[in-house]
């Protein structure tokens, strides 16, 4: 026996409805579902995904972040319109020197970088100018949108991404990346630690973040505020599970969780319509829900311990 060598399997939000609503009795194998029904069941299959936000699934959505600092910048606002922050970008440095007014930036190394990508150049009096490339970069040459404002010196930093990084639903660590390549792991502080800080404008190297999670951003304050731009924060993000827009859209989901959102959007869906839910159908749900959430956690140990203030 031959076996198939892939493991790609996929389904979309169609095959997930289909399923849930053959598990109620309400569709045989080749019979469609009018429109109405397939969008009810899609708003009712978004509104469970995001219940089980709440609970804290979705170890897969974790990602890394770079959050760039502004001098003497102490407060950042996270989101997709909002300061700069991205999980994918590129660091660089300046090759040959650039003065006020130049439209060009010669640099190391132009690897990952495209036209409008953000790019932020660290000038000489220690702020960084933030604009974007303005067509494809060519032969380590940058073509800036807006011209220097201030000369900036060889091996100044440069730092170049694509897309701001949306709201992050969690932060779990982050850590000060210095000029040298190493990191400092930063302590995340409560909102009431971070109120009592006297002087929240004092400059220095961070040593502690209090992340203020809003409706629709994320505030990072950093404490002490930056005295070194070539410094920026990493950080592990938990980005929110990916919308379905469409019944045709795959779900944001790893092939163990398919039956859990089958499952359990069958047993809404009865609940919604009237139909009767077996306890079969109730104990395979909550089963693979289970199984799912378990598998969905790191394989590590956990320490507890008291700390000093």
């Amino acid at each position: 026996m031959a076996v198939s060598s892939s493991r790609d399997y996929s389904v979309t939000g169609t095959n997930i409805i289909n399923g849930a609503f053959e598990y109620i009795g309400m569709k045989d194998v080749n019979e469609s579902m009018s429109a109405e029904l397939v969008a009810m069941a899609l708003a009712t299959l978004e509104r469970m995904i995001k219940s089980w936000e709440a609970e804290g699934i979705g170890l897969w959505t974790l990602d890394e972040a770079a959050l760039f600092q502004s001098d003497e910048g102490y407060t950042y606002n996270i989101y997709s319109s909002g300061t700069n922050c991205s999980t994918t970008w590129v660091k660089t440095e300046v090759a040959t020197a650039g003065a006020a007014s130049d439209s060009t930036l010669v640099v190391d190394s132009i690897t990952g970088m495209t036209d409008g990508d953000y790019i932020g150049i660290e000038l000489d009096d220690g702020t960084v100018q933030w604009t974007t490339i303005n067509g494809t970069p060519a032969s380590a040459t940058v073509t800036l949108t807006a011209a220097l404002t201030g000369a900036t010196a060889v091996d100044n930093h440069v730092y170049t991404y694509t897309t701001k990084c949306p709201r992050p639903i969690e932060i779990t660590e982050a850590r000060l990346h210095r000029s040298d390549g190493t990191d400092t792991p930063l302590y995340i502080a409560s909102r009431n630690e971070y109120m009592e800080i006297a002087n929240k404008t004092t400059t220095g190297i961070a040593s502690q973040i209090y992340f203020d999670s809003q409706l629709s951003y994320v505030t990072a304050n950093v404490w002490p505020a930056c005295n070194n731009v070539k410094d920026y924060i990493k950080m592990t993000v938990k980005l929110s599970i990916m919308d379905m827009d469409a019944a045709a859209n795959n779900p944001d989901f790893p092939q163990e969780w398919y039956e859990a959102l089958e499952t359990n959007l069958a047993v809404r869906l009865g609940e919604k319509l009237g139909k009767q839910i077996t306890p079969v159908l109730a104990a395979l749900a909550t089963g693979t829900k289970m199984a799912a959430s378990q598998f969905d956690s790191e394989n590590v140990s956990t320490f507890f311990s008291v700390r000093r203030r």
